[in-house]
């Protein structure tokens, strides 16, 4: 009966955030504190760890941790100067953070699926997710902040040509340019249907970035789950199955953490070179 409770509650029991509600009744009304805690963690880790390597740097033939830096720098700033033409110091460093902060958090779901619960338990903590990319709203976050610099770009380098593009794209520009009044009044009536169209393939960059790395790491950490429960439920042979397959998934996902890192990665510096492509006469 135990076993048929914890099979029955203990997935969707794990899926459940540790959240500060300000309004019960509201579901966005509320924060994900595990999410935010482990993010906050990984940061100051990732930052801890820069700190004490530039104090350790050293000319000549590097080793150990600098040798391993050093080529992933040299790795993301040749995917930089092949994606972005032009020159803007922001950007190899920007990407390099987005990188490896969003490997180092897809790396924790390499842990044991309810590890995190059991030790928040001993805390007092009801629920507790490992995993902040798991979670929509990191995602989410990173993505607007990446659509915010791309249209911060698009106004200060080119505001006529992006205005012109939100407003008379691609109806309305061959319209008005035509001789005719009444083409001409159809232009006008068609930029409401431009802006429109421009919206929507705008937002649709911050909603492939968060989606993509939302939806594989979740799907990543479900079936972690189920991995686990075959491991508790089915006796020996279950528990050997479970841990051979879970020991290949967790590699597998282990370089789906680092795809979908890069993948953010190309995307921000692809989003950013668009902005920063100079406008067509």
């Amino acid at each position: 009966m135990a076993q048929e409770e914890h099979g029955a509650g203990g997935i969707a029991d794990h899926l459940n955030y540790w959240s500060y509600k300000f309004d019960d009744s509201n579901p966005f009304m509320q924060i994900h504190l595990d999410t935010m805690l482990t993010t906050i963690i990984v940061a100051g880790l990732l930052v801890g760890f820069s700190i004490w390597l530039s104090r350790r740097l050293t000319d000549g033939a590097p080793s150990g941790a600098q040798n391993f830096m050093e080529s992933v720098v040299g790795f993301v700033d040749d995917t930089v100067r092949d994606n972005f033409p032009v020159h803007n110091p922001f950007i190899a460093p920007l990407a390099l953070t987005v990188f490896i902060f969003i490997f180092l958090m897809n790396c924790l779901d390499i842990f044991p699926a309810f590890l995190s619960g059991h030790i928040a338990h001993l805390f007092g903590l009801e629920h507790y997710r490992q995993v902040p990319t798991n979670d929509l709203n990191l995602p989410a976050a990173m993505a607007v902040s990446v659509f915010i610099m791309v249209l911060y770009y698009e106004f200060k380098l080119k505001p006529v040509h992006f205005c012109k593009e939100l407003l008379l794209q691609p109806f309305a520009s061959l319209l008005l340019d035509a001789k005719n009044p009444v083409v001409k009044l159809i232009g006008v009536l068609l930029i409401p249907l431009n802006l429109i169209l421009k919206l929507v393939e705008e937002l649709a960059k911050p909603l492939s970035l968060s989606f993509r790395l939302f939806g594989n790491m979740f799907a990543g950490e479900v079936i972690f789950l189920l991995i686990a429960f075959l491991l508790l439920g089915g006796g020996a042979v279950g528990m050997a199955t479970g841990f051979f397959v879970g020991l290949g998934w967790s590699i597998f996902h282990m370089f789906i953490g680092l795809l979908q890192a890069f993948i953010f990665m190309i995307l921000t510096v692809v989003y950013l070179s668009i902005a920063h492509q100079p406008a067509e006469h």
